[in-house]
C-alpha cells in the first residue's frame, strides 16, 4: 500500500520528545517519546511492505533550523521503524522565511505534485507557519477529491508550558474528523443559511 506523510517543521533549535497521550484514538498511541508526533503514528500503522513517501514541508529560517531538524526528523523515523520492513522515502519542500501568495501558491501545487492514486495520507500540522495547515487541508482536500486518497489521520501535537517556559502536559489530538466535517459541508445542499446550520448540528451531534 503507497502511504504518503506531509509533516511540518520547526524552525526552533531546541527540540524536546515527549509521549504523547492521544486524545479520542486509541489506536494511534504510542508508548515511546518522540519529537515529531507523526512518528508515534507511523510506528503504530507502518507495515512490511508498506511503500511510504515522507514530504517534509519547511520555512526558510535565518538559523538554518528547519534543515537540521529535516535530518532529526529522518533520523527519528528511521530508527523507529528499523525492524518494520517498510520502504521509506524522504522529500523537502520548501518556501522563504518571508512568504507571499506567489510562494503559497507554488508550495501548494508541489505538495499536490507529490500525490499519486489511491494512496493512503498521513499529515502532521504541530509544527510551522502559520499559512501551512491551510496549505496542507488544501492539497489534501484536492487528492481526497481528485486522487481518490484515504486520509487516515491528520494529527497536532499540544503542550503546556511553565513559569519557566517548559513544556508539559504533551496531547495527540487527531484531527481527521474536522478535514471529514470540511468535506461534507462543501457537497452539503441547501435552501438556506438556518437549514443548513440545522443540518450542520445533526451532523456534529452524531
Amino acid at each position: 500500500m503507497k502511504k504518503i506523510v506531509f509533516c511540518n517543521l520547526m524552525m526552533k533549535g531546541r527540540l524536546n520528545s515527549f509521549c504523547y497521550a492521544v486524545n479520542g484514538n486509541s489506536s494511534i498511541e504510542y508508548d515511546g517519546e518522540v519529537i515529531f508526533p507523526i512518528n508515534g503514528v507511523l510506528a503504530r500503522v507502518l507495515k512490511k511492505g508498506d511503500d511510504v513517501k515522507v514530504v517534509l514541508l519547511k520555512k526558510e529560517d535565518p538559523d538554518n533550523n528547519s534543515t537540521k531538524n529535516a535530518v532529526v526528523f529522518q533520523n527519528e523515523l528511521d530508527g523507529i521503524t528499523a525492524n518494520l520492513g517498510a520502504k521509506i522515502e524522504y522529500k523537502v519542500l520548501s518556501v522563504p522565511h518571508n512568504e507571499n501568495s506567489k510562494e503559497q501558491g507554488r508550495l501548494l501545487k508541489e505538495i499536490i505534485g507529490e500525490l499519486v492514486e489511491g494512496a493512503e495520507i498521513y499529515s502532521d500540522i504541530t509544527y510551522g507557519s502559520k499559512s501551512m495547515p491551510i496549505i496542507v487541508f488544501s492539497a489534501l482536500s484536492f487528492a481526497e477529491r481528485f486522487f481518490g486518497a484515504d486520509i487516515k489521520n491528520i494529527v497536532y501535537g499540544q503542550v503546556s508550558f511553565d513559569s519557566n517556559n517548559t513544556p508539559y502536559d504533551p496531547k495527540l489530538f487527531d484531527m481527521t474528523r474536522l478535514f471529514y466535517l470540511n468535506v461534507i459541508v462543501n457537497t452539503m445542499e441547501c435552501e438556506d443559511g438556518e437549514a443548513a446550520k440545522k443540518m450542520l448540528d445533526a451532523i456534529l451531534s452524531e
